[in-house]
């Protein structure tokens, strides 16, 4: 198997704000480029054996910045998985831990599974959802069998994302037996957190009410929301806007997409998920990702993969404002086009920080066996999410520069101040 190692780091929305407010700062060259790069990337193969047959996967792991805490992370199991991505993700962890304020650092890993070769050599009909599981828990359980002494050690301590959950990780659990080296883990096993696996998706819902309050002078009720992706995030966060009144109006995910002008039945959509894998075929009313993002709609929120509005699609955009739901959706020529029309956009590193605020509270409890309430955690997720958004702002309108530049400026801050004090620069 063949790796280019190519970063695009100059392409990389994330880098541009780190430098331009590493500048504002007065950090020298050297400095913004430690507080860039990371510290750590391990490129491995994992053998599998998988329903009676070896299979070989490529991965990445990205440890990108401790200085603040453990390294942190979730692994991500999908078809397009690169260096260049996982870079990317890890260092949007340490800055997203650093804008929430919690003591974590930022990693990331990328195992790429090419399902159409995986579907082909085992004779399966897509879309199998028993065999996919299968496959990404052979996959996770010789990863922690890889990994299992930094896991076990707290250098870096993973967490589910795209294409994992909470089965995988317990999977981790069951290599370590250390009920704080991973979280996310599921109901019942040692050191599990209720209201974790609705973490992401119920802070962002709540980021979004603020959003529509604070930047578009509008309720919650009645609103219009778009929302592309319908997986734990993208799910939970249209459950609870839906719960609070919002209008959905347009759901899409890899397969399909749904409209509703009058607003979708959020909780009839889930069943039917629960059975079919995909939003598609929910009702006649078919809708395309171009159609969505073109929506007139209060507020769009992409909630799948990154990098999936450019400077065209954002060119089409109709929606009043932007909640990033999933990490890095908008490139750096979408934003800036977004940013010449005014549209105002809340950035992933504040709107899907709900995961790992929970996941902290997670490992703080794992560590001390303290059993707490789901509502009690949903708690701490606004507190952190509200101090997060309510600085942005400020520091917004005082410096006048976008939400997304103002949060990365504040994270920047805290990241050097860390860094600095444990001499790594």
């Amino acid at each position: 198997m063949n790796f280019c190692y190519n970063l695009n780091i100059d392409s990389s929305r994330s880098v541009y704000y780190i430098k331009s407010g590493g500048k504002r700062l007065g950090l020298r060259e050297e400095e913004i480029e430690a507080i860039v790069f990371p510290q750590e990337i391990r490129i491995f193969r994992l053998s599998c054996k998988i329903l009676g047959k070896t299979v070989n996967f490529p991965g990445i792991m990205c440890l990108h910045n401790d200085a603040r805490g453990p390294y942190k992370g979730g692994i991500r199991i999908s078809d397009d998985v690169d260096i260049a991505e996982t870079v990317e993700l890890a260092r949007l962890m340490t800055l997203k831990t650093a804008i929430s304020d919690i003591e974590f650092g930022g990693g990331k890993t990328g195992i790429n599974v090419n399902w159409n070769c995986m579907y082909e050599l085992y004779n399966r009909k897509p879309i199998d959802i028993e065999f996919e599981k299968i496959v990404r828990l052979d996959i996770v359980e010789y990863f922690a069998q890889m990994y299992r002494d930094i896991f076990k050690s707290h250098i870096y301590i993973p967490a589910p994302d795209l294409g994992t959950g909470p089965e995988e990780m317990a999977f981790i659990y069951n290599e370590t037996l250390d009920p704080a080296s991973v979280t996310g883990k599921p109901e019942g096993v040692h050191g599990w957190l209720p209201g974790r696996r609705e973490s992401t998706g119920y802070g962002c819902a709540f980021i979004t009410k603020k959003f529509l309050q604070e930047c578009l002078n509008k309720n919650v009720r009645g609103a219009t929301i778009a929302i592309q992706g319908f997986g734990n995030v993208g799910s939970y966060l249209a459950k609870y806007l839906y719960e609070d009144g919002a209008k959905i109006i347009g759901i899409t995910d890899s397969y399909g997409g749904v409209y509703d002008e009058k607003g979708i039945n959020i909780p009839a959509l889930i069943e039917y998920v629960k059975k079919n894998g995909t939003v598609s075929g929910f009702s006649s009313n078919s809708l395309t990702n171009e159609d969505l993002f073109s929506l007139p709609a209060d507020v769009l929120i992409p909630a799948a993969t990154g990098n999936v509005i450019n400077s065209e699609v954002a060119k089409k955009i109709r929606a009043k404002g932007i909640v990033e739901a999933a990490n890095n959706p908008i490139t750096l020529d979408g934003m800036n086009v977004i940013e010449e029309r005014k549209i105002p956009v809340i950035p992933d590193i504040i709107a899907n920080s709900g995961g790992v605020i929970a996941s902290m509270e997670e490992y703080s409890r794992s560590l001390s066996a303290l059993k707490t309430k789901k509502e009690e955690v949903f708690s701490i997720i606004e507190e952190k999410l509200q101090q997060g958004f309510e600085n942005s702002l400020r520091v917004s309108k005082e410096l006048n520069i976008n939400i997304c530049e103002s949060a990365i400026q504040i994270a920047l801050e805290r990241i050097y101040k860390a860094m600095k004090n444990r001499r790594y620069i």
